[in-house]
């Protein structure tokens, strides 16, 4: 067997936009255009190897590849954040007879999406040559985009990025223009409209018409489940919704609502003595309206981004059972804010992870422990590992952490005791707005007693809504790191590495302490060398999961004994 690699490249073609004056006899006069739509432009595939490929259907794809890539990428393990972390090479192209140069002059060439497949030649002994298999053998090793074509005399070089990349986009915003009404006024002129994606608590609306108390909740539909002044919510009662907050003015201790897919606004009929803030819904301008943050998440990318859907994995379906906590996020417009600016808000502490697949798309993996009954993708033995040696662990997590505080409820205004609080505020409500978040604690004395100096994380601050979803992490997370884990970086031949992705389960059995015999991990990085043979994945050692039934209970007796008869 030889192992060969191939890469495929679109190149979008732009095309001159033209009218059709062809006669219409009998339907439209003479020389009207066309009312079938033409495409503006087109793809077309280029299409590579290393050692040379031809298809079934006699598609070629010349050797010209001297190097496919060198990559690394892997999950950022540490007490603080659970992210995707990579690095990409080039593709390296021969062009010494400068087929290429058309192209590279020609043709645009920046972010356009690239594959790279690895397969395996078989050798015929009656015919005494290679025998390329089909495309549906072959295994995606690598999908992204190509940026901007670096040409040298005799070659072409093409930088590599994963879909990720699509992440370092600013949020698609609308700004105030200054002109008055809805569009703001002076001193909110060249600021961001606030964005609400799913509950929050506590927020401080944009005071938008200072003359009227006009203040947005929202750039898109959201509802305002309660009103404050000062931490007292008895004070303005709630006016209806209209369809323009400038036709009347709300009575006096009352507000009203304007709310469309461009935005939520309030207007009060009284000006306030303390400081306005609310606690909200809020949905997508297409009517979506997740709950969960996951689910947030994903809309948010397609809506708010323009996330190509196509890059979406189907494992990560518009409501996910992944992560099913309900929760949400505000950005007041103050600040730019990224795709990947984002993706770390909404998942901080939840232990999951957002990572480009090798087939090129985006879905969420969470690190957690393998369920009994759970099956690794792949069974790694002594004559499957080429070399394995043990890899640290980040600071934070080894030694064993022996507490978790995972918060909940964020405030998004903090108001403390004083003159910003309304003298009716009732206690329960100063103490919610008083601090940042509610925290949920998982600890262990066991790890702290054993331990000499264990791990303690200092609170993590999440988007989640509910304090007993947060328990529920934090306890997921004293269950992962409250206990001493390796990390082994294990060599692999690469047509077996290629069979397992970021976040998949593994067996692995090697002559090493602890892997005597086949021990349960997770891949949570991998390290690939265009010149070698063999791949090195990162495997996080879990333990196998025990079968519930066999396990004993707080009196070290079995379950089992305890069923009554």
């Amino acid at each position: 067997m030889t192992v060969f690699r191939t890469v495929e490249i679109d190149l979008v073609l732009p095309s001159d936009a033209r009218s059709d004056g062809s006669p219409a006899h009998g339907t439209r006069p003479h020389g009207a255009l066309t009312r079938q739509a033409a495409s503006l432009e087109s793809i077309e595939t280029l299409r590579f190897s290393d050692l040379g490929y031809v298809t079934p259907d006699h598609v070629p794809y010349p050797p010209i590849v001297t190097q496919a890539f060198d990559l690394d990428r892997g999950l950022s393990l540490s007490s603080s954040a659970l992210g995707g972390s990579s690095s990409y090479g080039a593709i390296t192209l021969i062009n010494a007879d400068g087929a290429l140069d058309d192209i590279i002059t020609q043709k645009v060439n920046d972010h356009l999406p690239i594959r790279i497949f690895g397969g395996e030649k078989r050798w015929d002994d009656a015919r005494g040559l290679w025998i390329d298999p089909p495309p549906s053998a072959l295994t995606p090793i690598f999908g992204g985009l190509g940026t901007v074509w670096q040409p040298d005399r005799n070659a072409l070089s093409i930088p590599l990025l994963d879909v990720s990349s699509w992440l370092s986009v600013n949020m698609d915003v609308r700004t105030y223009g200054g002109g008055g009404k809805l569009d703001g006024d002076s001193n909110v002129a060249g600021r961001n409209q606030p964005r609400v994606r799913g509950t929050v608590c506590n927020i401080s609306p944009t005071l938008i018409d200072a003359a009227n108390y006009v203040y947005q909740v929202s750039d898109g539909p959201a509802a305002i489940t309660a009103l404050y002044e000062g931490g007292f919510g008895g004070g303005i009662g709630y006016g209806g919704d209209v369809a323009d907050l400038y036709a009347a003015s709300p009575a006096p201790g009352t507000y009203t609502v304007q709310r469309s897919p461009t935005g939520t606004w309030l207007r009060l009929g009284t000006k306030p003595v303390y400081g306005i803030t609310v606690d909200a819904f809020g949905s997508f301008a297409s009517g979506a309206a997740p709950q969960n943050v996951l689910d947030i998440l994903r809309q948010m990318l397609v809506e708010d981004f323009a996330f190509p859907a196509g890059y979406l994995d189907p494992a990560w379906p518009a409501t996910s059972d992944l992560a099913p906590w309900a929760g949400g996020w505000f950005w007041d417009g103050s600040e730019t804010v990224t795709g990947a600016d984002v993706v770390n808000t909404l998942l901080s502490g939840l232990g999951i992870s957002l990572i480009p697949t090798r087939s090129g798309t985006m879905r969420p993996v969470a690190l957690a422990p393998p369920v009994y009954g759970a099956q690794p993708v792949l069974t790694l033995t002594p004559d499957q590992i080429t070399e394995i040696s043990s890899v640290g662990l980040d600071s934070s997590l080894n030694p064993p952490t022996w507490r978790w505080r995972i918060g909940s409820q964020h405030n998004f205004t903090i108001q403390t005791s004083g003159s910003g609080l309304h003298p009716q505020a009732p206690t329960d409500r100063q103490a919610l707005i008083a601090i940042s978040d509610r925290n949920s604690v998982w600890f262990s004395a066991v790890v702290k007693a054993r331990w000499r100096v264990p791990n303690d994380p200092s609170p993590v601050t999440t988007a989640l809504q509910s304090a007993y979803d947060a328990q529920l992490i934090a306890e997921r997370h004293g269950d992962l790191w409250g206990t001493f884990r390796e990390l082994w970086a294990v060599s692999v031949p690469a047509a077996l590495a290629w069979k397992v992705d970021l976040g998949d389960f593994v067996s692995v059995q090697a002559p090493v302490p602890g892997l005597s015999e086949a021990m349960m991990g997770c891949v949570v990085a991998e390290h690939i060398r265009s010149s070698d043979a063999t791949v090195t994945l990162q495997i996080l050692i879990l333990g196998n999961p025990q079968n519930p039934a066999d396990q004993t209970n707080d009196f070290g007796g079995d379950l089992e004994d305890m069923v009554p008869a």
